[in-house]
This record gives C-alpha cells, structure tokens and sequence, in this order.
C-alpha cells in the first residue's frame, strides 16, 4: 500500500515544518515581490500554502526553490502543474 499527502495549509509553521531538501519548492509573488502561495512537491508529498510567509521563511523559500507565474496542484488527475514565465 502507498501512501500520500496532499495538503492545504494556510499555518506558515507546518509550511517550515513539511519543506524538506529532497523535494522542490515553487512559488509565486504578487505585484510587490511579496511571496502569495508556495507549493512543496515530493514523490509522496504536496503541500500547497496560500497566505504571507514571515521574512524568515522568504529568505528561505527564495533561496530553495523557484519562482514561477503559475502553479496548478489537480488532486483528481493527479498533478501539479508549473509554468515558468
């Protein structure tokens, strides 16, 4: 049996907390360079947050993982998709 975890979040700890270095970060900003929503993707692991991030965990995501215009996280087909601008 395989397992695997689809979640979203709006809580910035368990976003710190479910990022691992085995996996990918993408996401996205707003107008003013401020981070709107990340997603995190492993083989058995999405996790999708919509909200601020503090300026720690910016630094953070902004250093490990890749902005891009469009992140698309489809639970019944089974994808995320990612368009970089």
């Amino acid at each position: 049996m395989r397992f695997q975890l689809v979640a979203r979040i709006t809580d910035v700890e368990l976003l710190r907390k479910s990022i691992h270095e085995l996996g990918t970060v993408f996401y996205q900003t707003d107008g003013e360079g401020s981070i709107t929503k990340v997603v995190y993707f492993s083989g058995s692991r999405v996790v999708e947050f919509v909200g601020k991030v503090d300026e720690a965990l910016a630094r953070r995501v902004k250093a490990e993982g890749h902005r891009v215009e469009l992140i698309e996280v489809d639970e019944l087909q089974g994808f995320v998709r990612v368009i970089q601008g």
